[in-house]
């Protein structure tokens, strides 16, 4: 028939280009990515509109010859790999030829480098025909300058972003490079404006200043994990700073920025319970492995690898960030800011000694009178596992006192709405919710119950007709075995529906369905059964229920059980739903409020 035909290269790299340049970022990230391997120290990004117009990127790095310059262009050339064995262990970001030859046939494209700094040579494609070489001058390493790009793929260029959005793209990807290079020196600058630079002492705490901000940079906290044939380095920002996409978790692994949904995701579960529903926290994950356990050659982008030893790698990464995060103090401190359209007033006369008096003498303000221990469901023995204080005696206040290593020596001062308990000490002024800590204290306790691993069954009086598509049965059939192991004992009845006859004791009725179809949602995707998952969601409804509510009055022997039981908690700073339990006033702020200091 003769219908199959060989492809002309031009059509066949035009193919090419649109998996490796999508946007502007992506040229910008492999023109950097390039520079890196070239073993510069300096790399500076020029961009005009966003880099729509234009990107130029300057390095200091090792240079090319004429006889490079030129091979550049060329699809599949490259000096990262020399035959098929080097796949196997490739240790630099690009290797597969294919960045300059793809970027050139959908823009106007100049390569300059030089050597020595003496002598350089340029060459320009156009649509990926050259159409310009000679010498020029030029220091020492490379400068790409990309223009008019995808001027001859209307279609591409059509659905670009708008300039901001682009530069925004941009500022993403170098933050991801500078953070794996932190020895790199970058700047980036748009239309005649500096954005971005890095800091010449190129330290991870200086970068997470520049990036995220000071306050973050203050609140990093790391730990360092060494094994055979990889070495792991792990940096939280504490969960008082988070953010609301999970774009933050950065992975680094050999240098190259890589997108890991286990890696990080595990790195996102140990967070959990400390940060807010749908907030992410603020880290980065260094992993320095042997090449031969991983395979970067899966992707046009280079931004998805495999790892070999992917599940362990994960593991370790959850298991060190939550000891590490259960070792810091994670006390929010709030700033009190004044109004500012508050204008000062001299409202005691200068004469008045009250008004200069540090030492005068308050009026001390009894607590209301207590309410029986038996209203108060914390200390119900059907709704709390805790022991209480059996008397009935107040204890006194300079008694109720906290000194453990995870909450600070306070003193107990009063209460607030009946909802926030009031301690001080010489730093300043600590609010507690009741509600929380309560929360907190039952979660950690239901949670341990419900981990048990020889957690009884029970079996349904009634047993429950279950139905399901019929690519879902096949799933279910074949996996009757992975169900009972949890506790779901299932027999099939037909090819469609199955009778569930016994449920682990942590399952509620009311969300049967759910819990079935999620289990087999983890088995369609490939996935363990996570029941720890489903065990903690019900932890946590069971501790809402049964802690003591906001607008609730609690006597003083039953705030010093509720601050005992949370000072030794794992976590006695946030809910399990992320809320903290404990907020600090510094001394220093409430004094700026008064005017007792003066507000810089």
């Amino acid at each position: 028939m003769g219908n199959i035909k060989l492809m002309d290269p031009k059509t066949y790299g035009l193919i090419a280009a649109g998996e490796v340049v999508e946007r502007p970022v992506s040229v910008v990230k492999e023109l950097v990515e390039n520079s890196i391997d070239a073993k510069a120290t300096s790399i500076k990004i020029y961009l005009k509109n966003g880099g729509i117009d234009e990107i130029v990127v300057i390095d200091d790095g090792i240079g090319m010859d004429k006889e490079d310059v030129l091979a550049s262009f060329l699809p599949h050339a490259t000096s990262k790999i020399k035959n098929s064995y080097d796949l196997y262990r490739i240790s630099t970001l690009g290797f597969r030829g294919e960045a300059i030859s793809s970027i050139s046939l959908v823009s106007k494209m100049t390569i300059s480098s030089s050597l020595d700094g003496i002598k350089g040579y340029k060459v320009t494609y156009k649509d990926g025909n050259k159409i310009d070489e000679g010498i020029t001058n030029i220091n020492k390493g490379t400068k790409v300058e990309v223009e008019k790009l995808f001027i001859n793929v209307p279609a591409r260029l059509k659905y670009l972003s708008n300039a901001k959005k682009e530069l925004s793209s941009i500022i993403f990807i170098i933050n991801k490079l500078s953070i794996a290079n932190p020895d790199v020196y970058f700047e980036l600058h748009n239309d005649g404006k500096m954005i971005y630079q890095t800091s010449k002492t190129r330290t991870i705490k200086d970068l997470i200043a520049r990036i995220y901000g000071l306050n973050e940079a203050k609140n990093i906290y790391n730990t360092e994990i060494q094994n055979d044939g990889y070495k792991l380095m792990i940096y939280l920002i504490k969960p008082e700073y988070y953010r609301s996409t999970k774009l933050e978790v950065t992975t680094i692994v050999n240098n190259r920025y890589i997108k890991n949904y286990a890696i990080s995701n595990a790195f996102i579960e140990a967070f959990k319970t400390y940060l807010p529903i749908s907030k992410y926290p603020i880290g980065i994950i260094y992993l320095n492995i042997d090449p031969l356990l991983i395979d970067v050659n899966i992707h046009p982008a280079k931004t998805e690898i495999k790892i070999s030893i992917e599940s362990d790698i994960a593991k370790i990464v959850y298991d060190n960030t939550k000891k590490l995060l259960e070792d810091i103090i994670h006390i929010p401190s709030r700033n009190i800011d004044l109004n500012p359209g508050y204008i000062k007033q001299n409202i005691f006369d200068e004469n008045n000694d009250l008004a200069f008096n540090d030492n005068i003498n308050i009026p001390y303000v009894s607590h209301a009178k207590d309410i029986k221990r038996d209203d108060n469901p914390f200390f119900d023995d059907e709704k709390s596992s805790y022991d209480y204080v059996k008397d009935n005696t107040d204890i006194k206040i300079e008694e109720n006192n906290i000194s453990t290593e995870k909450l600070p020596y306070m003193e107990y001062v009063g209460n607030l709405f009946s909802t926030y308990l009031i301690f001080e000490n010489e730093e300043g002024m600590f609010l507690v919710d009741q509600h929380a800590a309560a929360e907190r204290i039952n979660y950690e306790y239901y949670k341990d119950k419900l981990s048990d691993t020889n957690q009884p069954i029970t079996d349904l009086l009634t047993p429950i007709i279950l139905s399901f598509k019929k690519d879902e049965a096949i799933f279910v059939a074949n996996n009757l075995d992975k169900f009972k192991n949890v506790g779901f004992t299932l027999d099939e009845i037909d090819d469609n529906s199955f009778v569930l006859r016994s449920i682990p004791l942590w399952a509620k009725l009311d969300n049967i369905n759910e819990i079935i179809y999620d289990i087999l949602n983890l088995l369609i995707e490939n996935k363990e059964i996570d029941i720890f998952k489903y065990r903690d969601e019900i932890a946590k409804q069971i501790s809402c229920k049964a802690s003591i509510k906001a607008n609730h009055r609690i006597s003083n022997d039953e705030i010093d059980v509720l601050m005992k039981r949370l000072a030794k908690c794992k976590n006695p700073y946030t809910c399990p739903h992320g809320r903290p339990t404990i907020i600090k006033f510094k001394k220093s702020e409430l004094e700026k409020m008064f005017e007792r200091i003066q507000s810089k």
